[in-house]
């Protein structure tokens, strides 16, 4: 599960990484949350709601698992036909042991992406996009305190993820990708309970 991510980096960083000229309206944030219109990423960046609302459930879906796109049909579509990245500098997670608070990084990068789906709601006013995280089964560090962590895409593989016209290769790759990363265990002071 992933309910918390970072985005602290300047303008100019993000810009650099992502190699866009433009970015309307972007504060660094030191800890998002579900409901937040974040920052995302398909052929140029947007803001979307975090959470997909669906009809049978009372809360917004903020992640999706990877392993169940094709099993549910559920995310299917959306998967196919809609995915885009989600610039982070880190994501949090909580120790279902001791409830410790878990800063996670992707080492030597300031910024990288988390794998994402998006649902465009239209009423006659406007339109809206939702988008959900992907994740995945806990690797390495994090399966220390943790089941589930967000997929991390690798630089080399977020063009093919956005505009790859092989959804099941695509999702065969995630379902076999894995980074490295840090984790710091942040002081009680931090602590933020869901």
């Amino acid at each position: 599960m992933c309910s918390r991510f970072e985005l602290n980096i300047s303008k100019l960083d993000l810009l650099k990484r992502y190699d866009k000229k433009q970015i309307t309206k972007f504060n660094p944030n030191k800890e998002v949350f579900p409901g937040q219109q974040i920052l995302t990423l398909t052929t140029d960046f947007n803001y979307m709601r975090w959470g997909i609302d669906v009809d049978f459930m009372k809360k917004s879906i903020i992640n999706s698992r990877i392993e169940k796109i094709y099993s549910s049909k559920f995310f299917k579509e959306d998967f196919e036909n809609r995915r885009c990245l989600i610039p982070a500098t880190a994501f949090f997670e909580w120790s279902k042991i001791n409830k410790d608070k878990y800063r996670i990084s992707v080492p030597n990068q300031k910024v990288f992406s988390i794998a994402g789906i998006y649902r465009e709601y239209k009423s006659q006013e406007n339109s809206i996009c939702h988008v959900s995280i992907l994740t995945t089964e806990s690797k390495g560090v994090i399966s220390k305190i943790h089941t589930r962590m967000p997929i991390i895409l690798p630089q080399q593989f977020e063009q093919t993820y956005l505009h790859g016209e092989n959804p099941k290769e695509i999702h065969e790759n995630l379902l076999k990708n894995f980074i490295d990363l840090d984790m710091e265990n942040l002081s009680d002071s931090q602590l933020t309970f869901l």
